[in-house]
């Protein structure tokens, strides 16, 4: 496959541009970075003339470059840079691949591991405790961190960050203890790693460039063209805005700014404020998404916050991880300044309080402009959850491999009927409310075609059927997910999404019609290539 500059012509057995004034074409026409023609051949040849190359794809499908609405690119380069957990499966695996790294490392200060392991695949099915990690590597800092909610860490690292059997669990956050009230090292929920985290030195600029470039590449294979990246810190922020200025994004950005846990509410909404940008600033490549906030705790974890007790948990409704008046202050000081909310709320407790706090914000500055997200939104969201999410137009940020990779652990926290609940993506869809589709990558897989195989046939794989059939997607609601609903909760709905005259010319093409083929083989369409800006950045 030629990589071609220019002008050119993509040609195949059908173009799905996504475009309701006109769904279905047979060949795109790209001038520079951007679509002049999509429809048929000879529209395309009418708008760049006989001559210019075609780019004849067969039996494929093109699409509109897919995006992701919550993926972690950073953090999952970091894995080929941090110690990477990932296939170990027993906690002296773990302890191992500690020892080896630090012997790899002798200069590294401390030893931190990425985010991209799962600890039901680890025979405890736990952390390790600070005792075990001792033992390991007795000699420097360790930290072991699991899908940015759970940690922990050896006694280097607890007396590196001043913490002691005395230290109170931060708000929102728990500290591990044993019977006799000694630190296990066990970390609970962003404020209580954070307490560690912030004495780890952060990687240096070029470091987080490779980690970025690394795991871009492996996206555009994936067919991503555009990806969310959520919560982010300001040094995180200058190496985008760096690799934007030096034309090193080989994809488009929006980046989501990190409420700093810790930092009281005052001190964040000024931070904020005081840039003089909100949300949505930017251009087609980098623009600033909105505020990522950590209202609850994880669902597989059993900390998010829910309306009742967990089972068997007398009086414990999860982690609420600010307080509803700290929640008020942020949403009505960060609205008023022109910047939207993404956040992360699980259970319907802090979906109450999400949407409380909003309509309260609404009242200083309107919300509905901004986009605000809710990311995850997967356990019992309520009918007037999602009648106010419609009113004040709220994005739902979801993410259907979450639903294929914790079913066994809701089941067994919750039952099935909940766990068949769970993810209701055909009843927020009814409810009219916008979904944009991800994957929480590295905590889950951020294969887009993934996404949208679990959206369509919610594949449970203990009994290979469908756990909760009634919420289902069909084909053209999931790839809406990816497309054109994700370009918005991005706001690049005026660039991409789409495919039509006047749009950026990012495609990708497909060995198969995701809307032809049989359901159950979504996920395994081959992706032949992929361009962004009319630039073919991946080709199988």
């Amino acid at each position: 496959m030629r990589n071609l500059e220019g002008d050119y012509i993509v040609r195949a057995r059908g173009v799905l541009t996504m475009d309701a004034a006109r769904p279905r074409g047979e060949a795109l026409a790209v001038r520079g970075a951007r679509v002049v023609a999509a429809g048929s051949f000879d529209e395309a040849r009418a708008a760049l003339g006989e001559h210019a190359p075609v780019l004849d794809l067969g039996d494929a499908t093109v699409l509109p470059g897919l995006i992701d609405t919550h993926m972690h690119l950073l953090w999952t380069g970091m894995a080929d840079v941090l110690l990477d957990l990932e296939g170990e499966r027993s906690i002296e695996g773990i302890l191992r691949a500690t020892r080896a790294w630090a012997d790899a490392h002798p200069g590294a200060p401390w030893v931190v591991s990425a985010d991209g392991w799962e600890v039901e695949d680890v025979a405890e099915r736990r952390l390790p405790t600070r005792d075990e990690l001792d033992r390991a590597c007795p000699d420097r800092p360790v930290l072991i961190l699991r899908c940015g909610h759970q940690g922990a860490a050896n006694s280097a690292a607890l007396a590196a960050a001043g913490l002691t059997d005395g230290t109170p669990d931060p708000p929102g956050g728990r500290l591990g203890r044993d019977a006799g009230g000694r630190l296990t090292g066990e970390l609970v929920e962003p404020p209580a790693i954070e307490l560690v985290r912030r004495h780890v030195p952060a990687q240096d600029d070029r470091s987080r460039r490779a980690a970025v470039a690394a795991a871009a590449e492996r996206a555009l294979a994936a067919g991503l063209t555009s990806v969310i990246e959520p919560g982010l810190r300001p040094e995180e922020l200058a190496t985008y805005q760096g690799m934007r200025a030096d034309g090193e994004l080989p994809l488009r950005v929006t980046a989501m700014p990190l409420q700093l846990a810790g930092a009281s509410v005052e001190d964040e909404v000024a931070r904020l404020s005081g840039l003089g940008v909100g949300s949505g600033f930017g251009d087609d490549m980098l623009r600033l998404g909105p505020v990522k906030v950590f209202l609850d705790g994880g669902g597989s974890l059993g900390t998010a916050y829910l309306r009742e007790p967990w089972p068997g948990r007398c009086g414990d409704h999860g982690q609420l991880l600010l307080d509803p008046g700290s929640m008020r202050e942020l949403a009505s000081g960060l609205v008023a300044h022109g910047w939207a909310l993404g956040v992360h709320a699980v259970g319907g407790g802090a979906l109450d309080l999400l949407f409380d706090v909003l309509d309260h914000a609404d009242r200083v500055a309107p919300v509905k402009p901004l986009r605000c997200q809710a990311i995850h939104a997967y356990l019992t969201p309520s009918e007037r959850n999602m009648a106010d999410a419609r009113r004040l137009g709220v994005v739902v940020a979801t993410q259907p491999t979450m639903q294929e990779q914790f079913a066994d652990r809701l089941i067994a926290q919750l039952g099935a009927d909940a766990a068949a609940a769970a993810t209701p993506l055909a009843t927020w869809q009814r409810a009219g409310v916008r979904l944009a589709g991800g994957s929480d990558s590295p905590v889950t897989p951020f294969q887009p075609l993934r996404g949208i195989w679990q959206a369509v046939t919610r594949h449970h794989p203990p009994t290979g059927g469908p756990l909760g059939p009634d919420e289902r997607l069909d084909v053209a609601a999931a790839l809406r997910m990816y497309t054109a609903d994700a370009a918005y909760a991005a706001f690049n709905d005026h660039a991409v999404g789409v495919l039509r005259p006047g749009m950026r010319a990012d495609w990708v093409a497909l060995g198969a019609d995701p809307t032809e083929c049989p359901p159950g083989d979504l996920r395994d369409i081959p992706v032949l290539a992929t361009a962004v800006d009319g630039r073919i950045r991946h080709r199988a």
